[in-house]
């Protein structure tokens, strides 16, 4: 049997966990509404693509987004509620279950920039660049495209890109790239190769915590009135008193 901690040392344990979980919801990084970010690509060895392709669920306007264990082949109760939602027969379900349809996300490790001329490296870096299938193509080819840009994580002849974004709902959101001229990489982080999926398997919830996301979603105030509440919840709730009404009623 190991020793058995002592309260103060589980509470300094789980301090070191929370600021850890605290820390890593920063590494992700997307451009606000009619803003520009600066990155650079950071190498992550030959036999690996710079970018790692992810399965998020969204929850709403408070929860947002959230990474599924799903992406490495492990259980999920997002997936697993989805996948019930959409075999149901009933139309609740399945208005359910195109609300929570995973998309397909990317994130590539970077370095962030402070400033869009590249000039201050940001303290929150390495980073996650989280962009769309459509962003990561246009990344794809610039970097083919030997003749002209070529391999942007070269520590000495790469460049840096700049991610834009115009709009803020899922209808005018538009996203664009643009690469920046040929710059060294930062010295901190020269002559390192980064593990992109222990990066990424760092900032995906336990199966705990997803389900406890779930479970605010579901019953949360994202698709109601404010109240905590469901369109769900208050519709079942609205039968069970006209049943009632109606069954102590006078005839």
């Amino acid at each position: 049997m190991g020793t058995k901690l002592s309260l103060k040392d589980r509470l300094k344990k789980k301090k070191a966990e929370l600021k850890s979980k605290s820390d890593n919801k920063g590494k992700i990084v997307y451009p606000k509404p009619d803003t520009t970010i600066r990155f650079r690509i950071l190498p992550v060895g030959e036999e690996k693509e710079f970018a790692a392709e992810v399965i998020q669920f969204y929850l709403g306007q408070t929860i947002k987004g959230v990474y599924s264990n799903a992406t490495y082949n492990e259980p999920c109760p997002l997936m697993k509620r989805y996948d019930k939602l959409k075999q149901s027969k009933k139309d609740d379900d399945k208005d359910l279950a195109k609300k929570l349809s995973p998309k397909q996300k990317y994130l590539i490790p970077a370095v962030l920039f402070d400033d869009d001329r590249g000039a201050k490296v940001s303290d929150r870096s390495p980073v996650l660049i989280q962009v769309t299938s459509g962003i990561y193509q246009e990344i794809i080819d610039l970097y083919v495209d030997g003749d002209e840009w070529g391999d942007m994580t070269d520590p000495k002849k790469g460049y840096d890109l700049k991610l834009s974004r115009t709009g803020s709902t899922m209808t005018d959101t538009e996203y664009s790239i643009k690469p920046c001229k040929n710059t060294e990489l930062p010295k901190a982080f020269v002559g390192k190769i980064y593990d992109i999926d222990k990066m990424v398997k760092e900032i995906i919830p336990s199966y705990d915590e997803a389900k406890e996301k779930l479970s605010q979603f579901l019953h949360g105030s994202d698709d109601g009135d404010g109240e905590g509440t469901s369109n769900r919840d208050r519709d079942e709730r609205k039968k069970k008193i006209i049943k009632k009404t109606k069954k102590g009623r006078d005839i």
